[in-house]
């Protein structure tokens, strides 16, 4: 345990490296905190001694260590106002209608990264929990078939394939009784599992060639079983951080950290995917479907107070915002695509 002084001592190292990331020397508290030079040495030699602060090489002043954060967003973190200007950035970046959900995450996460400066992600509600509302098998030519997947989220898929010489539009007109019969409204993860198990043994029935068919299968299938991300402002880090670039590890990653009862995650965790990295993460309800992920990549010297802040409010906006579209949506309106 460190005393009420000394935890006073660390926040402010820790507010005053976010403002200019230069060292902090005991002067420079003294004019916040009422103690002597001498005190707010030995509380600093103390913060040191716990590795909650490190010295760096090229000054006699002291940063905050990984573990020194971490302390403070377990202990002492708490939401700051949020400025005027960045309140008003939020809700006109949310202001008119939407007609597309793409539209809302991608706006999510435009904003977040526009007022942070990190790259930001978000996540739809897990594919495992989304089900399979409506299917659609759409002949665009002689040959090229298009199959249309409406989630339960009102997110929609396609895959764009070319028909085999060997089938015929009538196997795809079986095919999709099929999906209609035994998929539809299944979850995407039993369906995965249902396309190894339950359709073969169908097939056999219907088909005697089934290697074809049960590869059409796979074909017309192909992508839905994929995390999709959103993404924006990788570039700020992309120099520093090639990872930044392999979305579809990112989304396994922050799926990874945040399969949890918590609404806010914090990850300094320098054993997995973003070493020498933040991942800060917050969910966000959609209405009747379940909860998104809001998430921001950053380096370990950042504002918290002020980040998570508008992480904060920018969840409860599209929130607000994703309660209109689906109060629309579900009045027997379609997304427009």
């Amino acid at each position: 345990m460190i005393t009420e002084r000394q935890k006073e001592i660390l926040n402010k190292i820790i507010s005053m490296y976010a403002d200019d990331h230069t060292p902090i020397a005991s002067k420079a508290l003294q004019k916040s905190i009422d103690a002597s030079s001498a005190t707010i040495r030995n509380d600093m030699k103390i913060l040191e001694d716990l590795g909650l602060i490190q010295k760096e090489h090229t000054s006699s002043g002291r940063i905050p260590s990984v573990a020194g954060y971490q302390y403070f967003v377990e202990n002492d973190l708490e939401l700051e106002k949020i400025s005027e200007n960045d309140l008003f950035q939020v809700m006109k970046s949310f202001d008119g209608e939407f007609v597309r959900l793409s539209d809302l995450l991608e706006t999510a996460a435009k904003t977040l990264s526009s007022l942070t400066g990190i790259p930001s992600f978000v996540l739809n509600i897990p594919q495992r929990e989304q089900e399979l509302r409506r299917f659609e098998l759409v002949m665009l030519d002689n040959h090229s078939v298009l199959a249309i997947f409406t989630l339960s989220t009102g997110e929609v898929r396609t895959n764009q394939f070319i028909l085999p010489k060997s089938l015929s539009e009538a196997n795809l007109a079986q095919i999709k009784q099929i999906v209609n019969d035994r998929l539809l409204g299944k979850k995407i993860l039993d369906i995965h599992y249902s396309l190894r198990t339950e359709i073969p043994q169908i097939v056999s029935h219907y088909f005697s060639a089934t290697s074809d068919i049960l590869k059409l299968f796979d074909v017309t299938f192909d992508g839905i079983f994929d995390e999709k991300i959103v993404s924006s402002g990788k570039e700020n880090l992309l120099e520093r951080y090639k990872i930044l670039n392999k979305e579809k590890l990112i989304a396994q990653e922050i799926r990874l950290i945040t399969d949890n009862d918590e609404l806010r995650t914090v990850e300094f965790n320098d054993q997995n995917l973003f070493k020498d990295l933040t991942l800060i993460s917050q969910k966000f309800l959609i209405p009747y479907r379940g909860l998104g992920t809001l998430a921001l990549v950053g380096p370990i010297e950042l504002d918290y107070r002020k980040i998570i802040s508008i992480m904060d409010l920018t969840a409860k906006v599209l929130t607000m915002k994703l309660t209109d579209y689906y109060r629309y949506l579900d009045g027997n309106h379609y997304e427009i695509h």
